[in-house]
């Protein structure tokens, strides 16, 4: 299924390649074969290359699971300490701009259900505006506060094997994602049923 989609199907950005794409579909199927409970979320959707997948899969599986998107819809919020890098200076302050109408015609264009967007910064993502549980998880903040703000806004909704996903865990222009997730995986490791690094990706499965 997943070779048949992305055979199918260009991706609209560059901000993922086949490679990691197959692996976070791969995962998402996982979870999604294993009927865990809970909705998916993604922190970081631009213009919804990623995000037009995961709603292609749940469309192919049936699935009723709801889809929610966030992201600021005015690009890259500014660095901080932690996202200092020796690798240069890319991703600026604005960078990555994509508006929450261009996400959505992307959706209708696809012919695929409109998903819940919500245009926020993750730190003030209100409670209600997410699911009451998280099966599948997929974090792309770039940057340590947005990763560490996804985390935190998710914290006692993952459901139990859920899985989550972190982009750039690899990336040595955007250190601040691996400070992040180091960070957040130390806090809790008691939950952590399976970590490794694959590509760029940070992969979690829960217990």
């Amino acid at each position: 299924m997943i070779d048949e989609l992305l055979r199918k199907f260009s991706l609209i950005s560059d901000q993922v390649d086949r490679d990691e794409l197959r692996v976070i579909l791969t995962e998402f199927a996982k979870v999604l074969d294993s009927r865990i409970s809970g909705d998916v979320v993604e922190f970081g959707c631009y213009t919804g290359t990623t995000s037009l997948f995961l709603a292609r899969i749940l469309r192919k599986v049936k699935s009723d699971k709801k889809l929610s998107l966030y992201d600021s819809f005015v690009g890259l919020p500014d660095k901080t300490q932690e996202d200092s890098s020796r690798a240069g200076d890319e991703f600026r302050v604005g960078e990555l701009f994509a508006t929450k109408k261009e996400l959505l015609t992307n959706f209708a264009r696809n012919n695929l259900p409109r998903p819940i967007a919500i245009k926020s910064w993750f730190r003030d993502i209100r409670e209600d505006q997410l699911p009451d549980k998280i099966c599948f998880a997929f974090f792309d903040g770039d940057f340590y506060e947005s990763i560490r703000d996804s985390f935190t806004k998710c914290e006692g909704r993952f459901a139990n094997d859920a899985t989550i996903i972190v982009d750039d865990f690899a990336n040595e222009k955007l250190p601040g994602a691996a400070r992040a997730v180091n960070e957040w995986h130390a806090k809790n490791s008691a939950k952590i049923k399976n970590f490794r690094e694959e590509k760029s990706l940070a992969i979690i499965h829960l217990k």
